[in-house]
């Protein structure tokens, strides 16, 4: 099962979305070779933190906010996201992340 090419956006019901995000991750971890890969995983969360320019601050940044809020007895887990050229670093809040839940 594959998802054909389009040359235009179009628009995608509610209904279908969970199927297309299955093919795409079932076809995604064949062309990557992973053998028995699950299906997907939606994670809800929220990563508070930083919009930075440089990526070798980026480490160095999170870990820093998650030891400052260690020392007021706030649980966090540092984190560095990338999306097209944004740079977000920050942290998790432990008991803000909820369980995986797989469809």
């Amino acid at each position: 099962m594959s998802i054909a090419p389009r040359t235009k956006a179009a628009l995608v019901s509610a209904r279908e979305l969970p199927n297309l995000v299955d093919a795409a991750v079932k076809a995604a971890a064949v062309r990557a070779q992973i053998p028995d890969a699950a299906g997907p995983v939606i994670v809800k969360w929220e990563l508070i933190g930083r919009v930075l320019r440089d990526l070798k601050q980026a480490q160095p940044f999170a870990d820093g906010v998650v030891a400052e809020l260690g020392a007021k007895g706030v649980k966090a887990s540092p984190a560095i996201l990338i999306v097209d050229k944004k740079i977000l670093a920050g942290f998790f809040e432990k008991i803000a992340v909820p369980q995986q839940r797989q469809f």
